[in-house]
């Protein structure tokens, strides 16, 4: 398994940088990493014998994972292969066969969410080059549809498989796993705060979750934190079992990404009223963090294709 070392480890040696540095600069070096980073991971996909058919990539929420598929998509093209992506979400029961949790609510993160049946089904269908439906879901409705289009899969092409329980072997059972690489995604940089204490590993992820449930959900910051302890639970339960089954992980963190965070999120969790509970005392750690940072008040320089663009907006990607 290959890993990968942050460069930034506190939040003064990022304020130091960005108040003496080129910014665009540095926003450009770390998206290079990025780039890097996936293209050594096509290249062993690329270089793997026997070849491989199913690239399987998982990761929690938040992590980025449907902006990297899509640019490990197009570094397996740049290495001479064929790329279609396909997420497990489109595979996803529906709300009247998804299973509930102990308190009767619906659990979206269970392993049971997955019709596991179908999406087996469509991939061999795929590798034997045979027509079908693709399988889509409607997330206002909560019900899965057959795309009425006719697919016909390009020959020998590689599928990569994006969701949170990709890496679970029960998920893709029906393919030998001589054909498969697996890649675990998600946010593996913490840094020390100035105010004592740290922006944890799943803090990007927090931050990243409350921006896009505000602009594209229309969700409050303490909603989603209230939810985020069930996000956590399910994480624990459905992906870090496998997590070492990994091939390969790619670490979605941006060293620049906090200063991004702070203009956007800083009005919005300071709109939130105290209440007191978790969620309180949450946003308060959250914001005695973001007081140390500097500010990154201009985004022109985060180029289309950037993880971060999926939650702050601007991506040059379309996530249907």
């Amino acid at each position: 398994m290959t890993k990968e070392n942050p460069h930034i480890r506190s939040v003064s040696e990022l304020d130091e940088l960005l108040a003496t540095g080129d910014v665009p600069a540095f926003v450009a070096k770390c998206e290079r990493h990025h780039a890097e980073r996936l293209a050594r991971i096509a290249e062993l996909i690329a270089t793997r014998i026997p070849a491989v058919r199913l690239v399987l990539e998982a990761g929690p929420s938040a992590a980025g994972k449907t902006t990297s598929a899509i640019r490990l998509c197009r570094a397996l093209e740049a290495n001479g292969l064929t790329a279609l992506r396909i997420s497990t979400d489109d595979y996803f029961v529906g709300d009247a066969r998804n299973p509930r949790d102990a308190e009767g609510n619906l659990d979206y993160e269970h392993f049971e969410a997955v019709d596991r049946v179908r999406l087996s089904e469509d991939l061999l269908k795929i590798f034997k080059g045979e027509p079908l439906h693709r399988r889509r879901f409607d997330f206002v409705k909560h019900e899965g549809y057959d795309d009425p289009a006719v697919f016909i899969p390009p020959p020998n092409v590689v599928v990569v498989l994006e969701g949170i329980h990709a890496i679970n072997p029960k998920l893709t059972e029906g393919v030998g796993d001589e054909l498969k690489f697996r890649v675990y995604v998600n946010t593996l940089t913490q840094l020390v705060a100035d105010c004592g204490g740290w922006l944890y590993f799943e803090d990007a992820r927090l931050m990243r979750r409350i921006v896009r449930d505000k602009t594209y959900r229309d969700m409050s910051p303490e909603k989603t934190i209230l939810m985020w302890e069930k996000v956590s639970a399910g994480e624990q339960k459905w992906i870090n079992p496998y997590r070492g089954f990994a091939d390969a992980v790619f670490n979605t963190a941006l060293d620049y990404e906090i200063a991004v965070m702070k203009p956007i999120l800083e009005p919005v969790l300071k709109a939130v009223p105290y209440l007191g509970g978790r969620e309180s005392a949450e946003i308060r750690r959250l914001l005695a963090v973001l007081e140390t940072v500097l500010p990154i008040t201009d985004i022109t320089s985060i180029p289309g294709d950037s993880i971060l663009r999926e939650s702050i907006g601007g991506s040059s990607f379309d996530y249907e």
